[in-house]
């Protein structure tokens, strides 16, 4: 039930991503960062407290399916003179997360599950920051 959930919460994420990065595309990216560290500080938080867990999972997903959809529109917008570049590098830089986070997790494995959220936190706080320095580049999009 909990998988379904979380799909369920990232289809409303990529409706929801989708639906504002066009309006407001620096404050989504920020919110949906924000969303994410959010929902692991509170299934950090809820290791005993299931309903906290399930809700922390809810939110999770709807972060975690909304951050594709507004970077790659992010990308696009801010490089749309040059599409095919932008989505080619936006994609090498995704596919390079996930290795590095499954390393990471490879790395933490013999961690308590408890520490999990807390270790996942630690690249999204930089996130975070790098994303709130970068407002200009949100401002000026690059028309064709």
């Amino acid at each position: 039930m909990l998988l379904a959930l979380y799909g369920l919460a990232g289809f409303l994420g990529t409706w929801l991503g989708g639906a504002l990065v066009d309006r407001r595309p620096h404050t989504v990216l920020l919110g949906t960062i924000a969303l994410m560290a959010g929902s692991l500080v509170l299934l950090g938080g809820s290791i005993r407290l299931q309903p906290l867990a399930v809700v922390a999972v809810a939110l999770w997903g709807v972060a975690f399916a909304a951050l594709p959809v507004t970077l790659q529109s992010s990308v696009l917008r801010l490089r749309a003179t040059a599409p095919d570049a932008a989505s080619s590098w936006y994609v090498s830089a995704f596919n390079l997360g996930i290795g590095g986070g499954a390393l990471g997790i490879g790395l933490l494995s013999d961690s308590p599950v408890a520490m999990l959220p807390w270790m996942a936190l630690i690249p999204v706080v930089p996130a975070f920051v790098s994303a709130w320095t970068t407002r200009a580049a949100f401002s000026h999009p690059q028309s064709p």
